[in-house]
C-alpha cells in the first residue's frame, strides 16, 4: 500500500500519503481540513467519522451500513463502494457547490451532538443501568 501511495503522489499534485500517524496528530489534521472521505470497503462504524463530525469536518463516505448507521440515511456525501468516478463527482461538486458544501456541513453539525464524549459517557451508564435491572 506504502508503494502505491507514493507512486499516487508521484503523479498527483493533490493527493499526499502521511503514513501512519499518532492520534493526537491525526486529530488534528482532520479538525483543519475541509473535506474527510472514507473510502472504506467494510467498517463496523469508524472512529474518523466521529473525529470529523465533532470537528464540524464534512465528510463524503462510501453508501455502507456502518457509515450511513453514523451519518444518517439522508446525509448527502455517499457514493458507492468502489466507484471512484462517483467521488470524483462529489469531490468536484464539493469544491465547486457551495450549496452541495454546505448541505455536507449541515449535516455533520445535525448530528454531532451524537458525538459528544459526555453524551456518550451518559449513554454507556443508562445502558448499563438497564442490563443490571434485567
Amino acid at each position: 500500500m506504502d508503494r502505491q501511495a507514493r507512486a499516487e503522489m508521484a503523479a498527483n499534485p493533490r493527493y499526499r500519503w502521511l503514513g501512519e500517524l499518532p492520534r493526537w496528530r491525526a486529530r488534528r489534521l482532520i479538525a483543519r481540513s475541509r473535506l474527510m472521505v472514507l473510502s472504506s470497503r467494510m467498517e463496523g462504524g469508524a472512529n474518523v467519522i466521529g473525529e470529523a463530525v465533532s470537528a464540524g469536518v464534512p465528510v463524503l463516505a462510501t453508501a455502507i451500513p456502518g457509515n450511513i448507521g453514523l451519518l444518517g440515511p439522508a446525509y448527502p456525501g455517499y457514493f458507492p463502494v468502489g466507484n471512484a468516478p462517483a467521488l470524483a463527482a462529489l469531490l468536484r461538486r464539493a469544491e465547486t457547490d457551495a450549496t452541495f458544501l454546505r448541505s455536507l456541513e449541515h449535516g455533520v453539525g445535525a448530528i454531532a451532538a451524537r458525538f459528544d464524549p459526555e453524551r456518550e459517557r451518559a449513554d454507556w451508564v443508562e445502558l448499563l443501568s438497564d442490563i443490571q435491572r434485567e
